[in-house]
């Protein structure tokens, strides 16, 4: 198991409420300075402590969804998915046909950004998604809660 795999178990399998600042810079892997730096352009939030910065798991955990690779997070959980994803917020096939400037479009924007297509693809969705979420939430059981994901 990697050392990245084994940050990822610990993160999902075995939560703290929170994570002092140089608990969540080992847990992601990054120098304490970057995550100073994360949480001082407000991409990750940290909270001030009389012990120093902190950050909540929750907010560890939202990060972590967007810094790795959901399917390395997922290989990473392996037999034990179940327990640190909901079954809604978990990686499904999906096969659509688009117009091929469009599946270009997917693909550049996939390589300049160092991301898969799917994580493109998945991103923009979860715009419209969010936009539509009030009849969604009508019409998919559990649909608010993988929303508010997590817990």
């Amino acid at each position: 198991m990697t050392e990245t795999a084994a940050h990822i178990r610990h993160l999902f399998l075995d939560p703290k409420d929170t994570y002092t600042a140089a608990e969540a810079a080992d847990i992601l892997g990054v120098p304490p300075l970057e995550l100073i730096t994360l949480m001082e352009s407000g991409e990750l939030e940290g909270v001030r402590t009389c012990c120093g910065m902190k950050v909540s798991h929750k907010e560890l955990i939202s990060f972590a969804m967007d810094y790795w690779p959901q399917e390395s997070i997922e290989e990473a959980l392996g037999d034990d998915l179940a327990k640190g994803i909901p079954k809604l917020l978990r990686l499904a096939d999906l096969h659509v046909r688009l117009p091929r400037f469009e599946i270009l479009a997917l693909e550049r924007l996939a390589e300049r950004d160092g991301n898969s297509v799917a994580t493109v693809l998945a991103r923009e969705l979860l715009d419209v998604v969010s936009a539509e979420s009030d009849y969604l939430a009508s019409t998919i059981p559990g649909f608010n809660a993988v929303l508010r994901w997590p817990p």
